[in-house]
Formats: structure tokens, C-alpha cells, sequence
């Protein structure tokens, strides 16, 4: 047997508790029901994606009802719906954080986009949240129509001021896209959280993240009347597999079933559950959405890695481990033996005065920006070791999954900071441009 495959069968034999995406965790019945037998392809009768007028279609508008949006679906996860929502905009200008998923930089580079970055004070490069001030600082200096791009929530679970940017791009005459891969799931919480919602004219959503489908499923909303179906379904096809997984998308209908019959409540129990765990627990907890349960281990015995090491030791593997945050991904279909082994294994976790300052996250500026992304993607290139890489230009941007945002981007020169960043996290080479 192959190595990938050994691991997935070895993992799965295991019995790891998944805190971490797809959002099934391999405890929901209906999705552990779908077969090969249901991997079909485009015959008469079954629609086809990016032309649907039949039972694709159907499903669509089903999902359009329930978010009070324009949805589409995509089998190709929010980066071909980040792509979509980038194409149908480009030519405006972009505003956008420094701290994206590489899908966006990638697709700037395709369409010849170079953002403006929006400057954040506080967070470290990925967790920086721009509040809606920020936004405006940037606007305000743009001559021509502009599109804001925001990812809300980030990997730790922390959400921006959406509703209040939304305003701000009103004022502006701007558009609001937002990335938000890890919020399908805000629909159904008990305040209503969700980007259309609050304002913005279009968004994705990774329904495998925080919902029970299969990874690979996503649905791109936009503000009703925005666009029309077509118009979103032509720019999607130009990125897209013409041959997208009827399995993805039956997980993509299963789900929507169950979110119709179930979701609200299931979601409320989930939000009651999580708040309920850590009651007498002196951890120190972000402020997040329900989904996701981001320890800051400033305070803790041996910091983030120590506590990975405690949680694998009792068979619970986390979303996501930095230098200083643990994130872990919950779901409503968590058992209640489930609940107890984290709750169990969290007590084991110690915390310190004052231990945990060597955790803290640089903090770096916005980088210097010497060729826009799309030039540098066409320029030639060399690879060289980091360690002789200041005052280069950056050629491919290098970022590390999770959580796919890019140390350096392409086309930004690279700095004692930035070598030392890439040092930290392993990475030994870099391509540069060469002859610059």
C-alpha cells in the first residue's frame, strides 16, 4: 500500500478525537452513509455544474433560501469561489489584509491585481483584524471604485467588525468581499454572524470547515441582486474542473437537509457545550465563535507545543499549533464521551505566572513592496538559501498550510525580519528574481 494511503487507514484505526476540519469529524452518520456507488458524473438527468437548470439548481436555491442570498455552489473549496469573487471585481481596486490565504495572492497574480494592504496595529502578521478605522485610512486615498477583501473569521476563530466596514465601504461607494472560509457555520448561531448578513456584497464559505460535507465542498453567496447565476457560473468555469465531484455535492445536499431540520438548535447546543466546558478551568481562552476553541498558551507549562504533545498523548489532534495558540475545531456531533476526554485531558494542561513572554509573536510591518505580484509571477527565478536571501525581491511567495498565509509574498523584498520568520518556521530555500 502506498505511504498516503497507510497514514490515512493507520490515523483513522487510531481512534484520534478530530478537533480539526472537515467538519464531520468523521461522527456524522449521513456522511459516513456516502459510497462510491453515488460517484457519478454528468448524465441525463443529474445537471451540470456551471449550467444548472435541473437538480443542481434546485439545491442552489435551496441553500439561496436559507443564507438570503444568491449562492452557488463550488467543488473546488473557497479557493475557486476566492477566485470567482476576485474575477467578477477585477477591475476595481483592492484593498485588502496582509494576512489573506495564499488563494488570493495567487488569483492577484493571475489577473494582474496588486492590492493595497491595509495597516493594522496590533496581532502579529496572522492575527491581525482590521477594525473598520483602518479600512477608511486606506480608502479614503483611492481615486477610483474599490473592492475591500477580509477574511472573517481568521484560523483562530476571531472575527472582524463586519458590519461596521460594510458601512464604511457604503460610504466609500466600495464593495465588501470577504473571505469567510471558516464562518458557513455563522448562519445558524444564535445571533445571526454571517457576512451577508452584516453587510457584505459577496463571500464563500468552506462548508467543509465547520459543516458535515465532504472536504472540497464550499458555496460562494453574493447580496441578492448583485449578480445574476450566469454571470457567476461563466467566471467560476474559468477556474474550475469541468468534472466536479457529484460525491462533493451530494455531501453539499445531504448537509443543507440537515441544516433545514436541525441546525439552529444543534448549533445553540454546540455554543452551550463549549461555554460549559471550560467552567473552573484557569485557561486562558480567545474570544471566538463557537466552532473553535483557540487556547493562548502564554501562561502555560511548556507553551502551544507542550500542550499539542499533552493533547496527541490522549489521542485529540488540533486544527493548529503556532508558538503561542493551540486551536481546536468542536462540532454538534461531538458524543458526550467526547466532550469529557477533552474536558479530562484540558485539566492536565499547567499554567504559570508570568512563564510564557518568550511565546510572543513578532510583530513585522507591512512588507516593502518592489515588483507587483503578477510581474514577479512572470520573471525569472533562482532558489537560494534563506540565509543569503536579504535584499532579494521575493519571486514565490512562501507560506506555510496551515494556516496558508504568506510569510513573504511574492514581489516584497525580504528583510532580517522576514529571514529570520522563515528560519523559525523550517524553511530552508527561497526563489528569488533573479538579476535584481
Amino acid at each position: 500500500m502506498n505511504k498516503l494511503s497507510e497514514f490515512i487507514r493507520e490515523y483513522d484505526s487510531n481512534g484520534f478525537l478530530r478537533l480539526h476540519t472537515p467538519g464531520h469529524q468523521a461522527r456524522c452518520e449521513f456522511i459516513n452513509r456516502i459510497s462510491p456507488h453515488f460517484d457519478i458524473t454528468e448524465i441525463g438527468g443529474s445537471d451540470s455544474l456551471y449550467h444548472s437548470d435541473g437538480v443542481i439548481k434546485d439545491l442552489e436555491d435551496e441553500i439561496s433560501e436559507l443564507y438570503q442570498a444568491q449562492s452557488v455552489i463550488s467543488a473546488s473549496g473557497s479557493t475557486l469561489c476566492i477566485q470567482t469573487m476576485i474575477s467578477l471585481f477585477k477591475d476595481r481596486a483592492f484593498v485588502a489584509m496582509r494576512s489573506s490565504h495564499i488563494a488570493f495572492y495567487n488569483v492577484c497574480a493571475l489577473l494582474d491585481i496588486q492590492p493595497e494592504w491595509i495597516k493594522v496595529s496590533e496581532g502579529g502578521l496572522y492575527k491581525n483584524i482590521p477594525e473598520p478605522c483602518d479600512v477608511e485610512e486606506v480608502l479614503a486615498k483611492i481615486k477610483k471604485p474599490a473592492a475591500v477583501y477580509i477574511t472573517s473569521p481568521n484560523y483562530y476563530g476571531i472575527r472582524a467588525d463586519i458590519k461596521g466596514i460594510s458601512e464604511v465601504c457604503k460610504k466609500y461607494d466600495a464593495v465588501l468581499i470577504v473571505d469567510n472560509a471558516h464562518g458557513a457555520h455563522l448562519k445558524f448561531t444564535t445571533v445571526d454572524e454571517h457576512p451577508i448578513f452584516l453587510g457584505a456584497d459577496i463571500c464563500c464559505d468552506s462548508f467543509h470547515k465547520t459543516l458535515p460535507t465532504l472536504t472540497g465542498a464550499a458555496v460562494l453567496h453574493s447580496k441578492l441582486g448583485l449578480f445574476d447565476q450566469e454571470e457567476i457560473k461563466y467566471n467560476m468555469s474559468m477556474f474550475g474542473s469541468t468534472s466536479p465531484s457529484y460525491l462533493i455535492m451530494d455531501s453539499i445536499g445531504l448537509c443543507v437537509d440537515w441544516l433545514k431540520a436541525e441546525g439552529w438548535k444543534r448549533f445553540k447546543q454546540l455554543e452551550e457545550r463549549k461555554k460549559d466546558l471550560f467552567e473552573n478551568l484557569s485557561l486562558n481562552i480567545l474570544k471566538t465563535d463557537c466552532s473553535k476553541i483557540t487556547i493562548d498558551c502564554i501562561n502555560v507549562k511548556n507553551g502551544a507545543f507542550g500542550v499539542r504533545s499533552i493533547l496527541r498523548q490522549h489521542k485529540i489532534e488540533p486544527e493548529y499549533t503556532d508558538s503561542r495558540y493551540v486551536t481546536l475545531i468542536v462540532s454538534p456531533f461531538l458524543s458526550d464521551m467526547d466532550w469529557d476526554r477533552l474536558r479530562k485531558c484540558l485539566e492536565k494542561i499547567e499554567t504559570v505566572e508570568n512563564y510564557g513572554s518568550c511565546f510572543e509573536i513578532r510583530k513585522l510591518p507591512i512588507p516593502n513592496v518592489k515588483l507587483s505580484l503578477s510581474k514577479a509571477f512572470r520573471s525569472q527565478l533562482e532558489q537560494i538559501d534563506v540565509k543569503h536571501s536579504v535584499g532579494r525581491i521575493c519571486g514565490k511567495s512562501q507560506w506555510i498550510c496551515p494556516p496558508g498565509i504568506p510569510i513573504v509574498a511574492a514581489g516584497e523584498l525580504i528583510t532580517d525580519d522576514i529571514a529570520d520568520l522563515l528560519m523559525k518556521n523550517d524553511v530552508k530555500f527561497v526563489c528569488v528574481i533573479k538579476d535584481l
